[in-house]
């Protein structure tokens, strides 16, 4: 999903959510400009070059909707305020076969065109919309470019992305470990060790003092599933209120780690 918003001030927003089987995987954004994964498999399988060349692309996208929303705004007999243009781009597969592509840009929160795959042309969902449908058929470099990419680069990228997350979940992922303490007044100290983001499941979290003695944990979340096939847990462990007293660290087994990590 694209969105852009174009505000009284002359001020504009944009964001792109790029999203597989519904779980969020990458995000741009007018504020950072640059391609950003949501999961910690994603950059390290795609690498750098490769998010490099889709934040040019993406920056092109961003100019190319707020033209699309000034456009509109001309038409509109109602140009100030907040306006906002949308592009849903959708497509899909079921047993390496697409199915039903879409590319729909919607104005206001109404859907204004979109692009049919089969014919190649473009499809005027309100009356307005006529004359951009004869607009973008006559420019054909962004028609040939949309369909480009709704016939091969859309589905060249979702058998990618399903392949790259196959190879990750059959591939240890290392943990992403974090450590928090909450002090309650006149109570005792609660470390909490989180490690998010590893895989297979099967993990151990555990606490040392003072690099000798292990503790046994006060509670744990057990191993949970997250939506991208990776897993999250969660260890804490209360301790006396004593800021002098020794050293706590969380040790971290797994398969994706060398030796136990501190």
């Amino acid at each position: 999903m694209v969105t852009g918003v174009t505000y009284e001030n002359g001020t504009y927003q944009y964001a792109m959510d790029i999203r597989l089987d519904g779980v969020r995987i990458g995000r741009y954004s007018s504020d950072t400009r640059e391609v950003t994964p949501m999961l910690p498999w994603l950059g390290r399988a795609l690498g750098s070059k490769y998010l490099q060349e889709r934040t040019k692309e993406f920056q092109a996208h961003e100019q190319r909707l707020k033209e699309m929303i000034g456009w509109c705004m001309q038409q509109d007999s109602q140009r100030g305020g907040i306006h906002t243009g949308q592009v849903h781009i959708h497509c899909s597969l079921s047993d390496q076969a697409p199915v039903a592509p879409r590319f729909q840009f919607a104005y206001d929160g109404q859907d204004l065109i979109s692009f049919d795959n089969q014919t190649g042309t473009w499809v005027a969902d309100v009356p307005v919309a006529s004359q951009l449908k004869q607009i973008w058929e006559k420019e054909s470099t962004w028609t040939q470019y949309v369909q480009f990419f709704m016939r091969d680069d859309c589905l060249q990228t979702l058998r990618s992305l399903v392949q790259l997350r196959q190879w990750v979940l059959l591939s240890p992922v290392l943990p992403e470990v974090s450590v928090s303490l909450r002090d309650a007044p006149h109570g005792p100290v609660t470390l909490s060790c989180r490690a998010s983001g590893f895989h297979p499941r099967p993990i151990h979290l555990s606490w040392v003092r003072d690099g000798g003695d292990v503790l046994a944990e006060t509670s744990s979340s057990g191993i949970l599933p997250l939506a991208d096939g990776t897993y999250h847990t969660q260890s804490s462990l209360e301790i006396g209120p004593r800021p002098d007293g020794p050293r706590y660290a969380c040790r971290v087994e797994h398969s994706s780690l060398p030796a136990p990590a501190l």
